[in-house]
């Protein structure tokens, strides 16, 4: 559906007219739908890169006192979980032929890849009612 941004057409699109794309907001489907279906990997690596994020949020939570040692080696920690998190999230998007910038989220038991929550149908809705 969505690989004319690359100038890509899937089998559904070829029969589709070939619409330019002047805002990656402009054609988002609504949050819940299915754009895609994990592979086992993926579904791995989200758990994984979840479980990380949740780890990371109970830590701040704390509000535990660090030292420099120990603030620079979670600094570490934190740069090597955006690192791997942006480049997952990177190799999925483009795999899908969809913007990086859109809220995709992967179910990691049972692998559909669907938009998250997102507000931008809404707002897209008021910009044009004001015009």
């Amino acid at each position: 559906m969505l690989n004319r941004i690359r100038n890509k057409l899937s089998p559904a699109q070829e029969m589709e007219e070939e619409v330019e794309v002047d805002n990656i907001y402009s054609i988002i489907p609504p949050p819940g739908t299915i754009i895609g279906e994990a592979t086992e990997e993926e579904m791995e690596k989200a758990a994984d890169l979840e479980n990380r994020h949740v780890a990371f949020i109970r830590l701040q939570d704390m509000s535990i006192q660090f030292d420099g040692v120990s603030y620079k080696e979670l600094l570490k920690d934190f740069l090597d979980f955006e690192r791997d998190s942006s480049k997952f999230w990177r190799a999925v998007s483009s795999r899908l032929s969809v913007p990086y910038e859109w809220p995709i989220r992967i179910d990691y038991a049972l692998g559909p890849i669907y938009l998250g929550e997102h507000d931008y149908l809404e707002q897209m809705d008021e910009e044009e009612n004001e015009d």
